[in-house]
């Protein structure tokens, strides 16, 4: 039986969600959700990347949300053995309005972070994009040369429902994002660990962050690599599960009508089908010189991280 008010709703034991995985993409968020969510003290939506909080980010969410309530659904399945709630959308370290969100909705929130070199996150960003069809330019070093005219709203791909995303030189600015974090929560509230650490010693991590979250070890000893580098089987398929901005809001709000639980077996039907239509692929090298380009651009911001997190890195700014 459900009891219900204009700002909660409630079911039999449900618990809202106290922590999220706010960052960043291709730094392993789609591997740890994974392994966090097969923890049986451990609860993570069906759906990962739900960008509720990312309100203006509305064409990223995979379900239509017209109020908490319709959040807070997707939380239903909780129960008393359940010691960490949470949900993994790993973009709200770019939303403006996110994390502040986070905090007016639980203050005690704990907000969890993968961050990586961004010369090596650069190129991975942009193929995933390029995958999604949020970007249209084949040549990396063309897309980053594009950024300006972008910032002025010009040369935005048709399947980008998010001008930012195409943003590279800002999106790897994790120094400066996880300042942004820090000024909206404490430092005892933020585990900002490196996708370094979570490649080469995977149960490390993980088991840090279980402490972190406060849940027992399930002894996880296996860790299987997980979103590696990948391309679409289809392009015809791709564009099919990632059409245009237009098309897709007009097809969100057909779906909405219909109700959250119905949109979520539709997100759930989804990416069954963007997981059948990828297969592994190794990316090309990027140009010396223009790794060289990156890691003068990122130069400050990778020092500034060094300090927040109290971590040499050094290392991403020699010459490889």
């Amino acid at each position: 039986m459900r009891v219900r008010n204009t700002e909660k709703v409630y079911f039999p034991y449900m618990k809202r969600p106290t922590f999220f995985i706010a960052g960043a993409p291709r730094c392993g968020t789609t591997a740890l959700y994974t392994y966090l969510s097969a923890h049986p003290n451990i609860f993570l939506p069906k759906i990962k990347e739900l960008h509720y909080f990312a309100s203006d980010f509305p064409d990223l969410h995979k379900i239509v949300f017209k109020s908490l309530d319709d959040y807070l659904k997707l939380f239903a399945e909780t129960s008393d053995r359940h010691l960490a709630v949470g949900e993994v959308s790993p973009l709200y370290i770019y939303s403006k309005v996110a994390l502040e969100n986070i905090k007016k909705f639980d203050p005690s929130a704990k907000i969890i972070l993968i961050l990586r070199n961004p010369v090596d996150f650069v190129p991975s960003i942009h193929q995933l994009n390029l995958n999604l069809l949020r970007e249209n330019e084949q040549d990396l070093v063309k897309a980053w040369e594009l950024q300006e005219l972008r910032r002025q709203g010009k040369m935005i791909p048709q399947g980008c429902r998010a001008p930012e995303l195409v943003l590279y030189g800002e999106l790897g600015l994790f120094g400066k994002h996880l300042e942004r974090v820090f000024q909206t929560f404490s430092r005892e509230q933020v585990l900002a660990t490196l996708f370094d650490d979570f490649a080469t010693h995977p149960k490390g991590v993980y088991d840090s962050i279980l402490s972190f979250l406060g849940v027992p070890s399930d002894n996880r000893e296996e860790f299987p690599q997980i979103n590696a580098g990948y391309e679409q089987r289809s392009k015809l398929l791709a564009g099919l599960i990632h059409p245009p901005r237009p098309i897709y809001r007009l097809f969100m709000k057909a779906i909405s009508l219909l109700g959250t639980g119905f949109m979520e077996q539709i997100s759930v039907v989804y990416n069954k089908v963007e997981v059948f239509n990828t297969r592994r692929a190794s990316r090309s090298p990027i140009d010396p010189v223009f790794r060289a380009k990156l890691r003068a651009y990122f130069k400050d911001d990778i020092r500034k991280l060094s300090s927040l997190i109290s971590r040499d890195l050094s290392a991403w700014l020699v010459e490889d």
